[in-house]
């Protein structure tokens, strides 16, 4: 098939939608598909120098766009709808793939142009209104619950991110067609033995001090004040902790810079700016216990299976966010507040045999409940269900590997 996929975000980033869309189309790829993302006219090339990449033309009015809703990406999204029309016009594709709102736009233009539909559902969009504190109108909230239900109407199949993201399409949609492929990255590189310790010489962290790192953004949402918060309580048990933060623009580092500071634990912080998706796994290696603050949401950050892999336990707030994908086996999960947070840090640094077991399940649950075999049997039931919908006989087609 020629797939477009709709990817109404800042592509290519490492981070959120746009990275699920990049790994989306290589395991489209694989299976023997063709595949063209559609996205903003702003973002950064993608990896894979082969990938087409459509852009959306006109005047974007801005050079970088925040994450979550805005009245911004409102206009990026008139931008995108009017590209999807040109592209339409102009050449066949066999499948439109929408991710978020792509998934609206891609059931208004598959409609008019007789496309099907497959939507890649990353959250609930009634949901990402209140919690990006986009309106607290009950109107702006119901008309997005009233999109939501139009595209799992319209898509021949959705898949979604996480189990509760599943539970929610068929709560919105009981006749939905939905599958649930997490959103799991296969690490392709590790960083050489010796980059964690150069990485923590060069952040001025001793050999003996103990580092816990968060890596992602820094919006509101990821709850790094609870984080900061937990801290002095932290460095009361133990002292010799230091906290690396990677992962913000300018103005978040400032701002967390500032917060530290109020705390008095600004000696212990290392906020740091956005690193290259490269850089990461030294990033992890440097790391002694991971930790993800966030309380809001139910769509999982992919992040948290690049922690599983880390060989390095995992310290959560015990939240939706967090459990659907990581429980007690795997991970320290603790109550959403700073005191709780506080708590599960410490034992993340002081009990080596409750680490030793939560690795170690960590590493059991990828070979296990997160096997590959699971993602390749998802997209398996996706394209019999789109096959079904075009009343062709269903293909026995190779899977990703």
């Amino acid at each position: 098939m020629r797939i477009l996929m709709l990817v109404p975000q800042l592509f290519y980033s490492a981070r959120g939608t746009p990275l699920s869309a990049y790994h989306r189309s290589r395991d489209l790829i694989a299976l023997g598909h063709q595949v063209e993302i559609l996205t903003y006219g702003l973002g950064d090339p993608p990896p894979d120098d082969d990938l087409v990449v459509h852009r959306a033309r006109g005047p974007h009015f801005g050079r970088s766009l925040q994450q979550g809703p805005s009245h911004l990406k409102i206009w990026f999204d008139v931008l995108f709808f009017v590209e999807l029309l040109r592209l339409l016009r102009r050449e066949r594709f066999d499948l439109l793939w929408g991710h978020e709102e792509g998934g609206f736009l891609g059931a208004l233009a598959g409609r008019a142009f007789g496309v099907p539909l497959v939507y890649d559902m990353h959250s609930s969009l009634p949901l990402q209104i209140r919690d990006w504190n986009f309106s607290r109108s009950e109107r702006v909230v119901g008309l997005f619950r009233a999109v939501e239900r139009v595209i799992l109407r319209s898509a021949v199949a959705s898949v979604s991110i996480a189990p509760k993201l599943t539970r929610n399409a068929l709560e919105v949609w009981p006749a939905a067609r939905v599958v649930t492929v997490l959103n799991r990255f296969e690490v392709e590189d590790t960083a050489d033995p010796g980059a964690g310790a150069r990485l923590r010489a060069e952040l001025g962290i001793a050999p003996t001090e103990r580092v816990v790192l968060y890596a992602g953004s820094f919006v509101k949402l990821q709850a790094l004040d609870l984080l900061l918060a937990a801290v002095p309580q932290v460095l009361r048990e133990v002292p010799e902790a230091r906290f690396v933060l990677v992962g913000g623009r300018p103005e978040e580092v400032a701002e967390l810079t500032r917060q530290a500071a109020a705390l008095g634990v600004a000696e212990a912080m290392r906020i740091l700016p956005h690193r290259p998706q490269s850089e990461m796994p030294m990033f992890l290696a440097a790391g002694d216990v991971l930790v993800s603050p966030r309380v809001q949401g139910i769509n999982p950050p992919g992040k948290l299976f690049t922690y599983l892999h880390s060989g390095r336990p995992i310290v959560a707030t015990a939240r939706p966010i967090h459990d659907q994908i990581l429980d007690e086996r795997c991970a320290i999960l603790t109550p959403p507040d700073a005191a709780g947070l506080a708590r599960g840090l410490v034992q993340a640094l002081r009990d080596e045999a409750r680490v030793r077991a939560v690795v170690a399940g960590a590493q059991e649950l990828l070979r296990t409940e997160y096997h590959p075999d699971r993602r390749r049997e998802a997209y398996a039931q996706v394209f019999r269900w789109i096959d079904e919908a075009r009343g062709e006989a269903v293909p026995t087609a190779a899977l990703p590997r």
